[in-house]
């Protein structure tokens, strides 16, 4: 993967997954797209999906650190292998990732299908289920519950408690696959 393709799929995602949902809400009897965003975020919000971010990112990591998912960690730091990624490009891409995901996955198709099968759906195309490979899958079934814990902020928060945690969750995966390939090379 070259950094440009990096760059454009987070532009990507920032900019059209809220657009699609946009239009969704556009055009649908049943959801508002402004009604995702409350008028004010509250500290406890902040918090809540800060410290979400932290635990998810924390238990993400120890689960990693297990030898049964070696091979797991190996496969995704390999897709970054001849990238150069600094911090800033990290923030830049979890930051993306967290604004334009939460936006579609739980601000909008969560309205529609609900907390489970939209957290099923994104890990699903996100690659993390793999029926070849067991191992990758039961990581899978770890990412379904953070994703649906994602959708709880959602629900019982709001979008920007989702998006923290989306955010920190990535910051800290990156940062572990990105050590991982250092220590390859």
């Amino acid at each position: 993967m070259k950094k440009i393709n990096l760059f454009a799929a987070s532009v990507v995602t920032l900019f059209v997954f809220p657009a699609v949902a946009f239009v969704v809400g556009h055009f649908s009897d049943s959801f508002d797209y402004f009604s995702i965003f409350p008028e004010f975020f509250s500290g406890l919000s902040i918090g809540v999906g800060l410290l979400f971010g932290l635990i998810a990112s924390g238990l993400g990591i120890l689960l990693l650190k297990l030898d049964i998912f070696k091979n797991v960690k190996s496969f995704y730091s390999e897709i970054f292998a001849d990238v150069e990624i600094k911090t800033p490009d990290i923030i830049f891409y979890s930051l993306c990732a967290g604004i334009g995901e939460e936006i579609f996955f739980r601000g909008m198709l969560q309205e529609f299908f609900g907390i489970w099968p939209v957290a099923i759906f994104f890990v699903l195309i996100h690659g993390y289920l793999n029926f070849k490979d067991w191992k990758k899958s039961i990581y899978g079934v770890f990412l379904i519950l953070i994703s649906a814990g994602f959708g709880y902020l959602y629900e019982y928060f709001d979008i920007y408690a989702a998006i923290l945690a989306h955010t920190i969750y990535d910051i800290f995966m990156f940062k572990l696959l990105l050590k991982s390939k250092e220590k390859q090379t």
